[in-house]
């Protein structure tokens, strides 16, 4: 059965974060769907107290998305606009921002952090930096969402990437999850930010697309984009209830390794 993975990169450091919290809240626990929030450690500081509320509720999990967003590798991002250069932090900077990461979570939410959105994702993710692979091993980082463009730096992302673990790289315990198709920060960009009707029915192609082929779906969406034109998140809800009408299963990103991890083990 294909997997449903729904992420939030939650990384405002305004109101909208609060506003979809209890919103993706509500949502998911209408439906008794799970799913996972990768929080910036700052903005977790800002809304300490509807995070532990959505937390106790038990529908949201929390890891990290580093301290103040610093990406970890530099990208280089080719698209019809040309080339464009965002650079990365410093290693030790890099160091600092997963560390803090963790650190805040521990200390508002009383979680050990074993997941990772990279800022920006990368193309091949973090596979070329053996350096980075181990701070998030002596981190305890267990799975990381970092592969998310493709070898443009830039998006769509194939669903045929599918998860994998570092094996080749000697950090076999990391699991790679590669945010599929287009994140939806750029696709409503492309598509009218009002027009969430056409997002819907380009995110449900994919559905119908990772179905057809047993092809598990990395979704990939923000705090403030997702409430934009939405803010009850109506357009999440559909998306729920779709991929379980094709027969895809929805859990969230620590229930995804614990299989991963199980399937490794019977190979």
């Amino acid at each position: 059965m294909p997997k449903f993975l729904i992420g939030y990169d939650v990384e405002s450091y305004d109101d909208s974060t609060k506003a979809f919290l209890q919103a993706a809240s509500k949502v998911h626990r209408d439906l008794e769907s799970e799913a996972t929030i990768f929080i910036v450690g700052k903005t977790l500081e800002k809304n300490a107290s509807i995070a532990e509320e959505v937390l106790n509720l038990g529908d949201l999990e929390f890891h990290q998305h580093t301290y103040s967003h610093v990406l970890l590798k530099t990208v280089v991002q080719e698209n019809e606009e040309g080339i464009t250069i965002f650079p990365s932090g410093s290693f030790d900077e890099v160091c600092e921002e997963i560390q803090k990461g963790q650190q805040v979570l521990k200390d508002i939410l009383g979680v050990e952090g074993t997941g990772f959105t990279a800022p920006y994702n990368y193309y091949r993710g973090i596979g070329d930096r053996l350096d980075l692979l181990q701070v998030l091993r002596d981190n305890q980082i267990k799975f990381v969402r970092s592969a998310g463009r493709n070898e443009r730096d830039w998006q769509p992302v194939p669903f045929e990437w599918q998860p994998y673990f570092y094996e080749a790289q000697g950090y076999g315990e990391i699991l790679e999850c590669p945010i599929h198709g287009w994140q939806d920060c750029i696709a409503r960009e492309k598509l009218g930010w009002e027009n969430v009707t056409e997002y819907i029915k380009m995110v449900k192609k994919d559905i119908d697309h990772a179905c057809a082929n047993q092809l598990d779906f990395v979704y990939g969406s923000h705090d403030w984009s997702s409430i934009r034109h939405d803010p009850e998140l109506e357009h999440i809800a559909e998306l729920i209830m779709y991929a379980r009408e094709k027969g895809m299963e929805v859990i969230n990103y620590s229930q995804y390794y614990e299989q991963k991890l199980a399937e490794k083990k019977i190979k």
